[in-house]
């Protein structure tokens, strides 16, 4: 199951400049998801929501205030680890206009469900 180039907004940086005001984020997502039940099933209540998971990641940015992406990139893929469906996520996590001469930049994390605390 994937996510590409989900917007997410938040306060990010290390420069105060850089903390006076939500910036735009992009995150896509790899995760590793048996899927079997919910084909069998065709049902929701079986599957991971990914619009629910959307909006929980959406939420979770806008209301982080976070130095490092890294920081972020990592609260991220706990968030989306609290569905214990999800064996495994593979994040990343990117900052548009964040280099001038660049696209972009950003960290890309894998992370799985032996690493919840």
């Amino acid at each position: 199951m994937f996510l590409q180039a989900l917007t997410l907004r938040s306060v990010i940086g290390v420069r105060p400049w850089e903390r006076s005001f939500a910036q735009r984020l992009e995150l896509d997502l790899s995760l590793s998801v048996d899927t079997r039940n919910a084909a069998a099933r065709d049902a929701i209540d079986a599957a991971v929501d990914y619009a629910a998971l959307s909006e929980r990641l959406t939420q979770r940015a806008a209301d982080a205030d976070c130095q490092l992406i890294e920081t972020l990139a990592e609260r991220l893929a706990m968030a989306v680890l609290e569905d214990t469906r999800i064996e495994s996520v593979e994040l990343t996590l990117r900052k548009p206009g964040a280099v001038p001469a660049a696209r972009s930049v950003g960290v890309r994390i894998i992370r799985s469900q032996s690493e919840v605390p």
